[in-house]
Parts: structure tokens; C-alpha cells; sequence
């Protein structure tokens, strides 16, 4: 210590009041030792540098058998010193979280953790990939059959696009899922993949499964995706009275992207235009849960699309919304009007300061209660964006950005669908808590 602190002299008194005294021979001993340690700096106080370092180097230092006198050394320490040796004289215990953390914890009932062959099997999502299959065929017409030679096709349509929706749920790789399955025989057998002459399931390879769904094109997604909507109705997780609707960007994976366009950048964006996509969403404010969308390149407007979504809506699912929930940029009279004249709904969409002109027609005054409450839309593009990793999809063209938005949304519902069917409604927003093997890292909601 000596040779640590050049210019430091031994002062024998103030380390004799924090080091306990033994009997006999260990006694002399301990102050000898003590009396080594004793070092005091010239013309300053002790350091809390100094204070830590002797402590942690002095086996006779301990907090749990002897209670430390040290009311000399403390009134010679400055305030900053005071309080770093207030910090460690403190007794070694277990970390004590605060009362608060302590109620929300006792409050908060404990996670499901489905895994993908409990989720198959109950959901019966076999079925409703067969069936979203034979939809997409009759809104487009099956690829052409081979010609002759070649071999046949070994995996059905409904298998891989099972296969895709499990990727998308589980946040995998093409290789990953491959290895999954592989190693997973009872999961291959679930998917409806065919046996080998060994009597093992065949595993598409991750060449195989993109190759597929590059050929399989958007449609067929779109219609996993409208089932699913159809069966949220039906099973009343969707109730579809108050919506709202909102865009959001999509980055473009390559720079040369034919389908991309420049657009406006959201306002918390570093940059003022983004290269990409933009998808406009409907969703229920109830269950916070997805009914329609369209995609777009970045640099078209909000406002054409309202109408086109709402159109699509009732057409499909048959709905009818109470309350229809935009934001400023959708404002227009003419869809205003036709909300009320034909969806029999009340729009409520803020005055844009910006439009100086026909104030004859203002709109009324909402309330800012009333206005906050399509803010839902804002915390759905950041949970699914976020969790499903939609950002900025490796993806390149129009048909597979929306094949990749159909497929996310699609999952977001599947694990709504499997929480309301344990008895959690409270978790129909909680991927994390509702699926099982998930992990926190790059690879992740």
C-alpha cells in the first residue's frame, strides 16, 4: 500500500476503530496488521477510491459478524465520501423490490407459453391453410401443372404455408424451421408433410420453402389472413364497432426496389423521406387487432385509402361500425359524409389547421378524451412492427411485402385466437407471454 500511495504516512488511530479486536495473540496480530493498513494522504481527506479497495483487501474486514464503529474516520470525510461509506457499510441482503412492483407482480397471473404442436391441434390451423388455399385458387387461378417429365410436387400448399405461419409466429429463419422440423418429427407430422420410405417426415429445405412462396404470391396469404379476421368474428374476439385507421411506413429491404417510392418520413424520424412502402390498416379499437389493409409505394396520400378500407370491410365481413376513428389527413367532406350517409357511423377525425378554406363546414369540436382514444392504432404498429420484426423486411417487391404484411397479420390474430381459447383475454396482445420457446436477442415481437 505503501508503494500505491507515494507520500502517504501511517496514522495508527484511525483504522483502530473499524477493525474488531480479538483476544490474546490474534489481538496483536489484528492491530499490527491494522497499523499497516493505517494510511492517511497529506492536506486531504481519505478517498472514496482508497476506502473500497482496503475493504475488499482486509480479511478482517467483515459486515455480517461485527458491527463497525466508525464515527472518527466518518466526521473526517468529506460530504461525497460520506455518503460512498454510508453506501458500503450498509449489511449484505437480498435486493428488495418497491411496493408497487410487489402489487403489480401479485396482480399479474402467470403466462401460457403454448408451443406449436399444442397451437396446430387446437386451433386447427391444418384446416384453415387448406381452406385459405382453395380461396386464393378461386380469386386467382392455381399455378400451371408441370409439363411432362420432372418430378412431382412433394409438399401441398397448405403445409408450407402452415410452415410460413409458424416462421412468422416464432420469428425463424428458413434454415431454423428447417432444423426445427427436423428435429421435431411429431411437429413435421402436424404440419402434414409426407413420410419418406423410412418412415421419417420429409423437411422442405430453406431453398424449397422460399422457392414456394415466391411462387405462391400474395394471394394466397391474403386469404389466411381474411379467414382469420372471419374467425375472430365469429368467435367474438373482434367486435368491430369502434375502428380506427392509420398508415405506416415500411422500409424497402434493397435500394433498387422497382415497387419502392420515396415518401414523408414520420415525425419522430431522424430523416425527412424514407424509401419504401406505406400500409394502411384498419384495426379494432376493442381488441386492438387487425381487419383489413392495403399496401402501397411511401409517397401516396392517406385519404383515398379510408374509404377503399372501410368499403372492403363491410363487404367482406359483413360489420357494422358504430364509430369510425382518423386522424387530420384523412379530413375530407366526402368521406365524411358518406361514413354517416352510408356506413351509418360517426366519424371522428380532428380539424386540420391546415385547410383554410369552406369553414362554413367545420367539424365539431371533439373532445381531447374522444380524440385520444385512436391512439390505439399507434401502440398495435409499434407492437406488431416491432415483434414481428416489419420494419424493414428482406423482401423485395410488392407481392412479397404484402404476402409478409398478410402473413404478420395473420399471426398477431392466431395468438389472439389461442389466449381467448385458454381463457386470457387479457393476453390477446402478448405474443411473448402466449407462445412458448420465444427469447430475447437480435432474432426478435
Amino acid at each position: 500500500m505503501r508503494e500505491l500511495l507515494p507520500g502517504a504516512v501511517v496514522n495508527p488511530v484511525w483504522w483502530k476503530s473499524i477493525i474488531p479486536a480479538k483476544p490474546g495473540q490474534q489481538q496483536e496480530e489484528g492491530r499490527k496488521k491494522a497499523s499497516e493498513m493505517d494510511i492517511f494522504i497529506r492536506g486531504a481527506c481519505v478517498s472514496s477510491f482508497f476506502l473500497p479497495t482496503f475493504i475488499s483487501c482486509n480479511p478482517l474486514f467483515s459486515f455480517k459478524q461485527h458491527r463497525i464503529v466508525y464515527l472518527e474516520a466518518f466526521s473526517s470525510l468529506g460530504k461525497q465520501d460520506q455518503l460512498m461509506m454510508s453506501t458500503l457499510l450498509v449489511k449484505e441482503e437480498a435486493a428488495i423490490p418497491p411496493p408497487c412492483y410487489q402489487r403489480a407482480q401479485a396482480r399479474l397471473r402467470p403466462a401460457l407459453h403454448i408451443d406449436a404442436l399444442t397451437l396446430i391441434t387446437t386451433l386447427h390451423l391444418l384446416t384453415l391453410c387448406g381452406l385459405a388455399v382453395r380461396l386464393a385458387h378461386r380469386r386467382c387461378s392455381p399455378p400451371l401443372p408441370a409439363g411432362p417429365g420432372g418430378a412431382p410436387r412433394t409438399y401441398s400448399e397448405e403445409s408450407l404455408l402452415l410452415i410460413g405461419l409458424l416462421r412468422s409466429l416464432w420469428r425463424l429463419s428458413y434454415q431454423d424451421m428447417h432444423d426445427w422440423l427436423k428435429s421435431w418429427p411429431t411437429l413435421a407430422l402436424a404440419c402434414g408433410l409426407p413420410l419418406d420410405k423410412q418412415g421419417q417426415p420429409r423437411v422442405p429445405s430453406k431453398s424449397h420453402q422460399c422457392k414456394r412462396r415466391h411462387a405462391a404470391g400474395a394471394p394466397l396469404y391474403e386469404s389466411l389472413f381474411v379467414l382469420t379476421v372471419l374467425q375472430a368474428l365469429q368467435s367474438r374476439l373482434i367486435g368491430a364497432r369502434d375502428l380506427i385507421i392509420d398508415s405506416a411506413p415500411i422500409l424497402a429491404w434493397k435500394r433498387h426496389d422497382p415497387d419502392a417510392a420515396f415518401g414523408h418520413a414520420p415525425a419522430h424520424h431522424p430523416r425527412p423521406l424514407l424509401r419504401g412502402f406505406r400500409v394502411h390498416t384498419l384495426i379494432c379499437r376493442g381488441s386492438g387487432l387487425p381487419l383489413f389493409f392495403l399496401l402501397s409505394p411511401a409517397n401516396s396520400h392517406d385519404a383515398p385509402f379510408a374509404q377503399r378500407l372501410l368499403a372492403w370491410a363491410v363487404r367482406l365481413y359483413q360489420i357494422h361500425p358504430r364509430v369510425v376513428r382518423l386522424d387530420a389527413a384523412y379530413w375530407s367532406l366526402r368521406l365524411i359524409a358518406w361514413i354517416h350517409a352510408v356506413l351509418g357511423a360517426v366519424a371522428v377525425i380532428p380539424w386540420n389547421p391546415g385547410r383554410r378554406k369552406n369553414r362554413s363546414c367545420l367539424p365539431p369540436t371533439w373532445t381531447k378524451e374522444e380524440l385520444g382514444k385512436s391512439s390505439g392504432i399507434e401502440r398495435f404498429f409499434g407492437r406488431v412492427f416491432l415483434f414481428f420484426h416489419l420494419q424493414r423486411p428482406p423482401l423485395c417487391g410488392w407481392s412479397e411485402v404484402a404476402s409478409q404484411v398478410a402473413l404478420t397479420y395473420a399471426a398477431s390474430i392466431i395468438v389472439g385466437l389461442a389466449a381467448q381459447q385458454a381463457g386470457r383475454p387479457d393476453l390477446i396482445r402478448s405474443p411473448k407471454r402466449v407462445l412458448a420457446h420465444l427469447w430475447e436477442g437480435d432474432s426478435e415481437l
